[in-house]
């Protein structure tokens, strides 16, 4: 198995992909970090040449943007953008990884040095999860970097507790666990449809299926039963972890977010019910990996 994972650690991480996806990912977080100190400063007049100041916000807004920009906030703006953005790259890396097994024809190779499909399959989605993990560690030593100058531009850098340092880890991990099903769901289009492109389509329709399904939030106000089936869907369940995560370092997505938080479940139910999922679309593409044929037409 540790064969296995070293192989796959050496294919992945030295795929040009990874290292483009990665550098979309960090220059997508400082704009999204630079929108925030345009808004502020548009709104407090220091960008307008002193011509007076131009509201887009209002001041609860405005203020839930300046604690993204210092500490502890900086953090949970870093792990706003992993679950939105960093969950769409993460579709692509999962499709390249193992769509591309089928179209460069290299499974063959593999899977005579090592039969066993299943050992394979976990490996390459062990890795895919770990690089994902580091991509998370780079971004938030980049926010660090960004809170230190921001901080320096709108006269306030934030503190730190280290409470709030303990949580990161949890709140990677947090992080990850939202992207989970997308990227299962992924590696099973790619198995099944024997192609990056398969992939890639799979996990985007899912996702905008996922993210649509919220149209039906008018369930959840009718409280009762409804509330239940709703919060069985997969995208209230990862809105919960979502605001979890920018909650431990003091945001108030309420403040600046149209839904209604209070109709979400607790963090540790949406866990369970992100894990069941997750372990359902990896339970089918294990299952067509090790079944059916694997060669494409390469």
């Amino acid at each position: 198995m540790f064969n296995l994972l070293q192989a796959e650690w050496i294919k992945l991480s030295r795929r040009p992909m990874a290292h483009i996806l990665l550098a979309i990912f960090l220059v997508l977080l400082l704009l999204s970090l630079i929108l925030y100190y345009v808004v502020i400063g548009f709104h407090e007049g220091t960008l307008t040449g002193g011509l007076g100041t131009i509201t887009f916000l209002d001041e609860a807004q405005i203020q839930q943007y300046r604690q993204q920009l210092q500490f502890p906030g900086i953090y949970g703006a870093v792990f706003n953008q992993i679950n939105a953005s960093g969950g769409i790259l993460a579709i692509v890396l999962a499709a390249g990884a193992m769509g591309s097994e089928y179209g460069w024809g290299t499974l063959r190779v593999q899977l005579a040095r090592q039969p066993r499909r299943g050992r394979f399959l976990i490996a390459k989605v062990l890795v895919l999860l770990l690089v994902v993990l580091i991509a998370m560690a780079i971004a938030l030593v980049l926010g660090t970097i960004a809170a230190i100058i921001f901080g320096f531009f709108i006269g306030e850098i934030g503190s730190l507790t280290l409470g709030q340092l303990l949580l990161l880890p949890v709140s990677m991990l947090q992080a990850l666990l939202v992207m989970l099903p997308y990227v299962m769901v992924t590696m099973a289009m790619s198995i099944m449809g024997r192609s990056v492109l398969a992939g890639m389509a799979g996990g985007v329709i899912f996702l905008l299926l996922d993210v649509s399904l919220g149209a039906l939030s008018f369930l959840a106000e009718m409280g009762g039963p409804f509330i239940f089936l709703y919060n069985l869907l997969i995208q209230q369940n990862i809105n919960a972890l979502v605001v979890a995560n920018s909650s431990y370092y003091g945001l108030d997505t309420a403040a600046i977010s149209p839904f209604n938080l209070e109709l979400l479940p607790h963090p540790l139910q949406a866990a369970v019910v992100v894990l069941v999922y997750s372990g359902l679309f990896f339970g089918y593409a294990y299952f067509w990996f090790v079944r059916h044929d694997i060669f494409g037409a390469a």
